[in-house]
């Protein structure tokens, strides 16, 4: 029995303790409510506002009533209680990495009938995104919104600066470290602007995902179930990071960053930080906080050996979790939200974000468009979604160690992915439970 499936009995315990899971009503008059937990503050929280309004004016038969309930990789306590106490939402979202979890755990209502019954197939979606949502040959979400990472960017006043042509990017590892040497700034034996942080995209994890990749790298086997962090590829992809950690004092390195800010003070923005992964949300930000910036975008260079043109998508699914009273309204909803052409289009235009779904008219709107269409590209390419297995979130901890511990000198990059490759296959052996 698996530790996901052990602390059941004590969610149920505690469940009536649960702040937010008393039971919503499940008809206003004659329309079913359905209610939707969402991950969104701020403005996506209004543009989810806006969007539902959308829906319920197509579906006049549906109330959809969202709450907002803050998700991460590592503590959803408070759905798994609500599963556990037979008082789910009848629709949630749950981030791409997360869905073989929460599948292994039961917490997941299966949806291949009705996929069979709305003929929506793997063609229909940009094929990372699918597949994050595939485990043990059953599908257990729809991908909502698709993040192609990452595009490369780099600030062109910084290349003309530093005597470079700034409409030209670096295509491989080694002409990247070139650039970054140009790049660099030091005043009174610290940094002022540094070319490239290698373990700054987002978080160490993803950072080595994406370089790893990059590298022409493996990080699990889904036919073996086993985790295989230490590929030599992806040894060689973090001992580069460390050269950089090595070369540059990673405590000067932290020094600088200890001084970068958000919004508009994010430090590609001012003139700390050359080159950087962008996000798909960037675009927006850059445009709401630095409409002058003078930026190029391209593909992540590549060693030689490694993979052209890499990159790899997140994103966030909807799902329907196991004892919703209204599936058949769920799903509609999901359906709606994540494979119509009218939901996918109002969606993509109210958040700046992708749609998985590939068949969407949006797509079309936005292949001449600045920056959109650079990513447009690096999706429809993409090969890559993070290794689909039910010890996700400890795998993502385990490598934000490793990349940590090497960094910092305190274990070699070869010893820290090897002893993140043992731990996490401990973690997901008992997650799987005894073989069959």
């Amino acid at each position: 029995m698996s530790r996901l499936r052990l602390i059941v009995p004590l969610l149920i315990a505690v469940s009536f303790l649960m702040q937010g899971c008393s039971r919503q009503e499940e008809v206003s008059g004659t329309k079913t409510v359905v209610t939707m937990w969402h991950p969104w503050g701020g403005t996506q929280s209004q543009a989810m506002d806006d969007i539902i309004k959308a829906f319920e004016a197509a579906h006049p038969n549906i109330d959809v009533k969202p709450l907002y309930t803050p998700n991460n990789l590592s503590n959803n306590q408070k759905f798994f209680t609500s599963v556990a106490a037979n008082r789910p939402p009848d629709v949630v979202f749950v981030d791409g990495p997360q869905v073989a979890e929460w599948a292994e755990q039961g917490a997941l209502e299966t949806l291949d009938a009705r996929l069979a019954d709305a003929r929506l197939t793997v063609k229909d979606y940009f094929e990372p995104c699918w597949r994050q949502n595939e485990y043990k040959g059953k599908v257990w979400a729809l991908t909502y919104c698709a993040d192609p990472n990452f595009a490369f960017v780099w600030n062109k006043k910084d290349f003309r600066e530093a005597g470079m042509d700034p409409t030209t990017a670096p295509k491989t590892i080694a002409e990247l470290d070139q650039y970054v040497r140009k790049l660099n700034k030091v005043q009174n034996g610290r940094f002022t602007r540094i070319g490239l942080i290698p373990w700054g995209q987002y978080g160490s994890a993803n950072s080595l995902f994406t370089w790893g990749w990059a590298f022409g790298g493996s990080f699990y086997n889904p036919v073996t179930h086993k985790v295989i962090c230490d590929d030599p590829k992806i040894v060689a992809a973090l001992e580069w990071m460390c050269g950089y950690a090595k070369e540059y004092n990673v405590n000067k390195i932290a020094s600088l960053q200890a001084g970068f800010g958000t919004a508009e003070l994010n430090p590609l923005y001012v003139g700390k930080l050359s080159v950087s992964c962008l996000h798909i949300s960037g675009i927006e930000d850059i445009k709401k906080y630095a409409p002058n910036l003078e930026y190029g975008m391209g593909y992540i260079p590549a060693p030689p050996g490694g993979e052209p043109h890499s990159s790899w998508v997140g994103g966030w699914c909807m799902a329907i979790p196991k004892g919703s009273k209204h599936p058949k309204e769920a799903w509609e909803l999901m359906r709606w939200m994540c494979a119509d052409k009218r939901g996918t289009s109002l969606i993509a235009e109210k958040t700046g974000l992708f749609p998985g779904y590939r068949k969407s008219p949006y797509f079309e709107t936005i292949k001449s468009k600045p920056g959109y269409a650079m990513f447009l590209k690096i999706l429809e390419e993409c090969r890559h979604q993070r290794p689909v297995m039910p010890a996700q979130a400890y795998y993502m901890g385990a490598l934000q160690r490793a990349v940590d511990d090497a960094i910092y000198g305190k274990k070699t990059p070869k010893q820290a992915l090897t002893d993140a490759r043992i731990e996490t296959q401990r973690e997901l052996d008992l997650a799987l439970g005894p073989a069959k």
